[in-house]
């Protein structure tokens, strides 16, 4: 719900508001408004590919943890850091709380409950992001002293609605994935649990998801038009263009078009672009958080607020996590959805707590928002063992956030690139003491010492890769040792195990049907072939051995049969 609720009672507030701005015309149209989005899009549209060269996908994290993190933690502090307040949000500050920390722990042994949890987070997210652009769109207005009620109110409301309509739609069918969405569930041992919405309902539905919106767009600008001018509904029609740029503007260009023409839109940038999208909507709502607690406590100073916002947030990912890892309290490897798992949780628990926190009815947050010279000074929480733990399993989860990162991209990825077996070797150690230990990383020093040479070596770490793990690239790398050693069933076997656990991967169809001719079973070569040439049709060496499989069975038919005819 984000911060509609909260914003939807402000507006109905009596009293006149004593500044049309919170801080100020350029940082509340740049972040309050998301406004700070554009340029973003803009470089994405014209120079993407060079802009995840240079900042790929796997260096987010640097950037999560400096505003998404900390907008989790101000929400975090906001209900739990008074006693007062413990006390007033105690059904979710306590109980929901430990449900969710029930589920994440069951999620955790059993995939299906963790991708339950996944799927309802991922599900509920974007309406989140737009009660959130919703209600801020409100606060522009009243503090114009615009009062939009009744009818007018209701379609403004329609018209953040409809987008989020849209994208359930789309999220749920053949449009998008789980992919466009701040996590993902790929390469995990969770999945997203589409509702698998047919393709013909699904164009159906969204025409007329798409119609309404047009329409109630239209209803809603003329309305408006009749309330005020258009420089005072300036801030409020930017929240209803950002929230049209993340879900329905998208939607509807990859509903029309398709491929990979479509920059930030395209399929495969879909979880690129919306990593901005939900740090544009972290920007957003430290926005409106540090103004609120800047007037809830005077003398508040911002820098030491956001420091302990981000160390809130970033207090599971220290001790909590680190506890959970494999070879402690934990079987799951970081990478193979123990983050996932850790974030799904951690988002949907704020997600919760944000429709709770501003519900309460005692007027306070719509007074200070409203009239900003009011200021309430709050009481001073008392001291408790508690507090050191937060900040300090805070730091912990902040710096193995930054160091872990570091590895991954320089320590792994480009160190592998290279060919640089001495830092890749650090750095798997540096993230075995960090908990972060993963398939991923065993598998690539696997492979690497593999190309140099050092096979009981790579068998070692490709064999660690399995005990984490189980993964087609591991059991693949494995069955390419046996093989170059002449043990041919082994490495057969090893590309059988990849099949199992990755039937749709087309590597692994290759290599197994490869080795299965080679072992004199051209039925099951030609039946793995043809599956891998289904999904590669432009990879010409499986086409090539399709071919051989094929003559294979054509010479083991025809064998028999010319030896009938020369029979007397």
């Amino acid at each position: 719900m984000g911060a509609s609720a909260i914003l939807r009672r402000m507006a109905s507030a009596p009293s006149a508001p004593s500044s049309r701005w919170l801080y100020g015309p350029v940082s509340d149209l740049a972040l309050g408004a998301g406004f700070v989005y554009l340029p973003i899009f803009a470089v994405l549209a014209l120079a993407g590919d060079a802009v995840q060269a240079v900042l790929p996908a796997s260096l987010m994290p640097i950037l999560i943890l400096l505003f998404a993190t900390p907008h989790l933690g101000a929400t975090l502090i906001r209900v739990y850091e008074r006693a007062e307040d413990r006390r007033a949000y105690r059904l979710f500050a306590l109980h929901l709380t430990i449900a969710l920390a029930v589920l994440f722990v069951v999620g955790l042994h059993v995939p299906i409950v963790g991708s339950v949890l996944i799927t309802l987070y991922l599900t509920v997210v974007p309406w989140h992001f737009t009660g959130q652009n919703y209600g801020i769109a409100l606060v522009f207005l009243r503090r114009r002293g615009i009062h939009v009620e009744g009818t007018t109110k209701r379609f403004l409301y329609a018209s953040f609605v409809l987008t989020f309509l849209m994208t359930l739609v789309a999220l749920h069918g053949r449009i998008l994935s789980d992919s466009y969405a701040p996590l993902e569930t790929s390469g995990t041992i969770y999945q997203f649990l589409a509702l698998g919405i047919p393709g013909q309902v699904q164009a159906v539905a969204l025409l007329l998801l798409a119609a309404a919106y047009v329409y109630v767009l239209f209803e809603t600008l003329v309305r408006l038009r009749r309330l005020a001018s258009w420089r005072d509904l300036g801030p409020s029609l930017c929240l209803v263009f950002t929230q049209a740029l993340w879900y329905s503007i998208p939607i509807l260009i990859h509903f029309v078009l398709s491929g990979e023409r479509l920059g930030p839109f395209a399929p495969s940038n879909h979880g690129y672009t919306f990593i901005w999208v939900s740090l544009t909507h972290a920007v957003q709502y430290l926005w409106i958080t540090t103004y609120t607690a800047e007037r809830q406590q005077p003398g508040l100073r911002r820098a030491p607020y956001l420091g302990r916002a981000l160390l809130a947030g970033a207090a599971i990912y220290g001790l909590p996590t680190l506890a959970l890892a494999p070879g402690l309290l934990g079987r799951l490897p970081y990478d193979s959805g123990l983050f996932l798992m850790v974030a799904g949780a951690l988002n949907l628990h704020h997600v919760l707590l944000d429709s709770a926190i501003w519900k309460l009815r005692n007027g306070r947050i719509a007074r200070i928002l409203l009239r900003p010279a009011e200021s309430a000074v709050e009481a001073v929480p008392g001291r408790s063992w508690v507090r050191p733990l937060v900040w300090t399993s805070g730091f912990l989860g902040a710096a193995i956030t930054l160091v872990g990162t570091w590895e991954v991209v320089f320590g792994v990825q480009q160190a592998a690139g290279r060919g640089d077996l001495v830092r890749v070797e650090q750095a798997v150690q540096r993230l075995s003491w960090m908990g972060r230990d993963g398939p991923v990383a065993q598998t690539t020093l696997g492979t690497l010492r593999a190309q140099q040479g050092d096979v009981p070596g790579a068998l070692a770490a490709l064999e660690r890769s399995l005990a984490l793990q189980p993964t087609a690239p591991a059991w693949i790398n494995i069955g390419v040792l046996h093989e170059q050693q002449g043990r041919l069933p082994a490495a057969l076997l090893a590309y059988e195990e990849a099949v199992a656990l990755d039937p749709d991967d087309p590597t692994a169809l290759y290599y197994a049907g490869r080795a299965s001719l080679l072992a004199g079973k051209p039925g099951r070569a030609k039946a793995l072939l043809e599956q891998a040439v289904a999904l590669a049709p432009n990879r010409s060496e499986i086409r090539r051995e399709l071919r051989r499989a094929r003559k294979r069975l054509a010479a083991a038919a025809q064998g028999p049969a010319s030896r009938l005819r020369v029979l007397p």
